[in-house]
């Protein structure tokens, strides 16, 4: 097959998840119990009582990730079938030989204190140890809340994990093999309180993993008093992650009225190319909710930020329940297509790199990430050697019941 026919091919595919990530997926409990998450395979977020646990991701024949998103009424339907796990559609089969990531060992561990591992340090697809360091939200306690965050309707029994818990995490999971990098993020506390956590956490981990060179990133609201970002990277961190949301400044105001009041929406912009100038070009990231805001307004942004080598993320907005965007549809695939490969192109136009863009984000199962994969023509079905087929045959090692 011609790389134009694999690329077309390629594409289709991708609309296809574009769908399942808006529209969800079917899944039995009969199939998720097969599918052995929680036991070899690795889970997502805690099940409904009563309900199997599901993969946190499955892998489609081209190599695209794909968040598992349970919808019952779904025209798109996880099964298995005849030892294979396959996706339907409307009940023909669409794509066969579905994948899912193996659990790594450490998620079976606890710490000296007695928490389970996987509680503490989520590992993510690309090999992140991602840490929700605290649900607690300054925002939240105003009333000012970001209106589409999911963090807001979590049990609001703060916890926030400890350094020495994060440093054994994390030695585990790079002593296991399965860890190149550790994140964090989590709610907006008091700046001066975050970096100083930030600082002490990364501190402890670089000293657990005996000086390995790691890559990190933290997540950090824009903070008024910018000498804290270069505080991050005296520390050690790699990249940083301060996230807008939103472009439109009249919009910002409504949807992030916490981020306005507090700090401001130029000033927001004014932190991230401060943070441009201090951790370089490639390393920061700023995510933005598509489909809340005008499609050219989020362009906009991505074009305003890629020109000084800040990593526009367009993150697929996806209603949590109990917020108050909650029943706000997502705008379409077709709009969410388009928008994903014109942020792609504004990004490469800027002079940014895949291996920046992926530097920049924990994870890459974003929809302008197969884009790049697809554009530079290193998707598994097109090259037998590619670094992705590497990691597609350490998928195929899972064991299914």
């Amino acid at each position: 097959m011609s790389t134009a026919s694999l690329k077309s091919k390629a594409y289709e595919e991708l609309f296809e998840k574009v769908n399942m990530l808006i529209f969800g997926v079917r899944v039995s409990d009969e199939t998720a119990a097969a599918t052995d998450a929680g036991i070899t395979v690795k889970e997502g977020g805690t099940a409904a009582p009563g309900k199997a646990a599901l993969p946190f991701v499955m892998r489609t024949p081209s190599g695209f990730n794909v968040i598992i998103k349970r919808v019952e009424k779904s025209e798109y339907a996880l099964e298995y079938s005849e030892g294979k796990f396959i996706i339907t559609k409307n009940g023909h089969q669409l794509f066969s030989d579905i994948l899912f990531e193996p659990r790594p060992r450490y998620y079976n561990l606890n710490t000296t204190d007695g928490k389970p591992m996987r509680e503490i340090g989520m590992l993510l697809t690309d090999g992140c140890v991602e840490v929700w360091y605290s649900n607690e939200c300054a925002f939240k306690e105003r009333n000012e809340e970001c209106m589409f965050c999911g963090i807001n309707t979590r049990p609001q029994d703060t916890f926030l994990k400890t350094s020495r818990q994060l440093a054994e995490v994390a030695k585990a999971a790079f002593d296991e093999g399965v860890a190149r990098r550790v994140d964090f993020t989590g709610g907006v506390i008091a700046e001066r309180r975050e970096i100083e956590y930030y600082c002490d956490a990364i501190e402890a981990i670089r000293d657990a993993l005996g000086g390995r060179e790691i890559i990190s990133s933290a997540c950090v609201a824009a903070p008024r008093d910018f000498t804290n970002i270069s505080r991050l990277k005296e520390a050690g961190f790699t990249n940083i992650t301060i996230n807008m949301e939103i472009w439109d400044e009249n919009i910002f105001k409504t949807i992030c009225p916490g981020k306005e009041r507090t700090v401001g929406r130029d000033r927001w912009v004014e932190a991230l190319s401060y943070a441009s100038d201090v951790f370089g070009f490639g390393h920061i990231r700023c995510n933005f909710v598509t489909g809340i805001e005008p499609k050219h307004k989020t362009l906009e942004g991505i074009e305003r930020l890629a020109a000084i080598g800040v990593v526009g993320n367009p993150n697929l907005f996806s209603p949590a329940p109990g917020t108050p965007l909650e029943g706000t549809r997502c705008p379409t695939p077709e709009w969410n297509m388009d928008l994903q490969q014109k942020a792609y192109a504004v990004m490469r136009k800027h002079g940014l790199t895949f291996e920046q863009v992926k530097t920049a984000h924990a994870e890459t199962n974003g929809i302008h990430h197969d884009i790049w994969r697809i554009e530079n023509e290193i998707l598994p079905i097109f090259h037998n050697d590619s670094e992705e087929s590497i990691e597609d045959h350490r998928w195929r090692n899972v064991i299914h019941v």
